[in-house]
């Protein structure tokens, strides 16, 4: 065989090999990020208490339900107004059975308060709930990389009594709460950033949006949690209809994407739950703090 000929066949292989692996990607893709039909569990509100109410019944069914399923509990939260949520919680569960990560975090030391969400949470909640343990925590550096690694390396090190893993092997919380952003960043993946593309493989990805960089939970494990809820609440005189605009981009505008508006991707396996400012944008009726702890 000529030199030629061997020189062809090798183009061609690679070309097969090549768009093989891109038929894959691409897969995989519309599988888990891309699926834009509208959201169909959305529910508006009347004020930001039934919100709080609604998420707080929502936390402690599903710990309730976990317990008694399997004997644990695995939530994970981010920072931001969630926090806020949570801080009038009172538990009715076992809380030595709950394991909690986040979905994001800064590199930061874990114990500054003004900046780590961990430190904010124990402020808040945490420490009044009884939790000393169980808290999956950062290293505290800046190192954003190293971060993330560690951080993907302690869940995977979880046993799947407390942490379930899907048949594509990524994690299942048993509920998972997501904050989106005015721009419609979910966790620490922010528009037109690489991190968003994150769909096969890593749970967690480094984030250098802003400095210090994060941590973020990837969009396949922000999807794929057992119950997935994204509450809005809340106004103020800059934002008199809080994020109404950010909440009618994430719902129901047809031709964003997620590369775009990455809170977009999780319409489908999301619950929406707004009080009336926040939802003044989707041209919706009113609904009830039942129905949105039934529709989880």
């Amino acid at each position: 065989m000529s030199s030629s000929t061997i020189v062809h066949l090798l183009c061609l292989l690679t070309s097969f090999y090549a768009t093989q692996s891109f038929t894959y990607i691409i897969h995989r893709q519309s599988r888990t990020a891309l699926n834009l039909a509208t959201a169909s569990k959305v529910h508006i509100l009347p004020t930001e208490n039934d919100v709080t109410t609604a998420v707080h019944s929502i936390v402690t069914s599903a710990a309730k339900s976990a317990i008694a399923s399997r004997g644990h509990f695995a939530l994970a939260i981010p920072g931001g107004s969630v926090l806020k949520v949570l801080t009038s919680l009172e538990p009715s569960w076992d809380v030595d059975k709950m394991t909690l990560a986040f979905v994001n975090h800064k590199c930061v030391p874990v114990e500054d308060v003004k900046t780590a969400i961990e430190a904010q949470a124990r402020s808040k909640f945490l420490g009044r709930w009884g939790v000393t343990t169980n808290v999956i925590s950062l290293g505290g550096t800046s190192d954003g990389e190293k971060e993330a690694s560690d951080y993907e390396t302690k869940l995977k090190s979880l046993p799947e009594s407390i942490l379930p893993r899907d048949g594509d092997g990524f994690p299942v919380f048993d509920l998972a709460l997501i904050g989106v952003g005015d721009d419609g960043h979910i966790g620490s993946l922010y528009p037109q950033r690489s991190e968003i593309d994150v769909v096969d493989g890593p749970w967690v990805v480094p984030a250098f949006q802003k400095d210090p960089p994060s941590i973020s939970l990837t969009l396949p494990v922000m999807q794929r949690a057992a119950r997935t809820v994204i509450s809005a609440a809340g106004k103020s005189e800059k934002y008199p209809n809080g994020k109404a605009g950010a909440m009618r981009l994430a719902i129901a505008e047809k031709s964003v994407t997620p590369k775009e508006f990455p809170a977009c991707a999780l319409r489908e396996s999301a619950v929406w739950i707004l009080d009336e400012p926040n939802g003044s944008e989707l041209g919706m009726g009113l609904s009830s703090v039942e129905k949105a702890v039934g529709d989880v």
